[in-house]
Formats: structure tokens, sequence, C-alpha cells
């Protein structure tokens, strides 16, 4: 008996060890999963950045870079971001975000704890080049339609998934109509100020709506845009199809 001693203290801190990593009636650890924060058609999460961090292409701190988390628009106004999904780590809390600026579409990840409170939109903005038509929708149903004029052939207003990240009348022209919006998508044309960030705006030749007259911008009836001030905001999504 003495001598199988030591293996049977073997087996009983093994037993212990057990009993304490696993107790009694406990679930086994599981990998939490993402938390979805926008569809970008019926819900919209949107935010602002509050540091200015690396955006990463995934969610760990040595991931390769993609670009700079802006905290400012080429025109200074507070940089808004969609948030797409978010993921805890044994770091904290990541999440996926759209990124704003060439080349359109690109995602990546930064740590939660960099952006502002989160904002969730029902609203989104459909703009149809084919049809020439901007249409708001509010939880999924049509709000409304307007007539626009979109890109030229040479110049077409990009597709995919956007959002509207400034808004004003800060042109103060115009030929940009009585109100303007900025947003993240991205013109083929580079030459354009601030690298050619595509508006949707007013327009002193209504003559040309609907139709593509335009470089790349969504041209709208001056009193058209002024009822779209009453229905969208800055992290409203915005789709071109």
């Amino acid at each position: 008996m003495p001598a199988r001693a030591p293996a049977l203290l073997a087996v009983l801190a093994l037993l212990t060890t057990l009993a304490v990593a696993s107790p009694a009636g406990a679930a086994p650890a599981t990998k939490r999963p993402d938390v979805v924060l926008s569809n970008e058609t019926t819900f919209t999460t949107w935010t602002i950045a509050d540091v200015d961090v690396l955006i990463r292409s995934r969610p760990v701190s040595d991931a390769r870079p993609i670009t700079r988390l802006l905290t400012y628009t080429p025109d200074g106004d507070l940089q808004s971001y969609i948030v797409l999904r978010e993921r805890w780590t044994p770091t904290g809390p990541w999440v996926k975000i759209r990124i704003p600026g060439r080349p359109n579409g690109r995602l990546g990840w930064v740590p939660r704890g960099v952006l502002n409170a989160f904002q969730v939109t029902h609203t989104e903005v459909v703009v149809d080049r084919a049809d020439r038509t901007l249409t708001v929708y509010r939880q999924g149903k049509v709000v409304y339609r307007f007539p626009v004029g979109v890109g030229k052939p040479s110049t077409p207003t990009p597709r995919g998934h956007f959002w509207i990240t400034e808004a004003g009348n800060f042109l103060a022209d115009p030929f940009y109509g009585p109100y303007a919006f900025a947003t993240s998508d991205y013109s083929t044309l580079s030459e354009w100020p601030h690298g050619g960030v595509v508006g949707i705006h007013g327009t002193d030749e209504p003559q040309l709506i609907p139709g593509d007259p335009s470089h790349g911008c969504i041209r709208m009836l001056n009193k058209d845009i002024l009822k779209l001030v009453k229905l969208v905001h800055v992290g409203t999504p915005l789709r071109v199809i």
C-alpha cells in the first residue's frame, strides 16, 4: 500500500485540478459570436472617432495596418464611421468599420474604446444610376423618391456601400444649390478638391435632371435637396447601384 501512495496522490491532485477548472454544472468555455451592429438597410450603427490610431486588417494589435482612423474630414468636420460588427477578443472588444477614402469599399478593425458613443439610424438612401433616382427608405419602406443627375459614362458615380459624412450649405456656390451632403464615396477623378469626394447637392441647371451630367456627384433639384435635409443626416448609409 505505501508503494502505491505516490500514484494515488497524483490521481487525487489531478481530480482536484479538474474540479477547480470545471465546476460541477458549468458549461465549457465557448467563443462569443460576433454582434452584428448594422445591416445598412433597416438599422445602421455609426459613430465618430475619438483617437487617431491605426485601422487593422484583423482584430489584433499586430495585424497588418490598413490606414489611420481619422478624427476629422478633409473639410474639418468630425469624421464619422459605419460600425458593422463587434468581436470580443482576449484584449477586449474590437469593431469592424467601413473606411472612407480611396480605394472605395475598404473595411478594417479598431478597438471599441477609440470610438465615441454609438448612434443608430433606421434610414437608408439608395441611388439607382440606371433609373436616375434617389430613394429614401425608413425601416425598409419607401419614404420619398427623387429624380437625380448622376455621373456621366466617362466619370460615373461609383457603386457600393457608403454613408453621409457631412451636411450643410458650406459650398456657398449657386452651382451646388442651397445645400449639400458629402459622402464617403470617392469619384474616379482624384484631382478634385480633397481627393474627389462624391457629394449630393442642388444645382443651378435643373434642366439636366434627371440625367447623367456630373463628374460623379449626385445632383438634385433645389426643392428636392431641401426636402432631403429633413429626411437624412450624417451617418445615414448610402447605397449606389
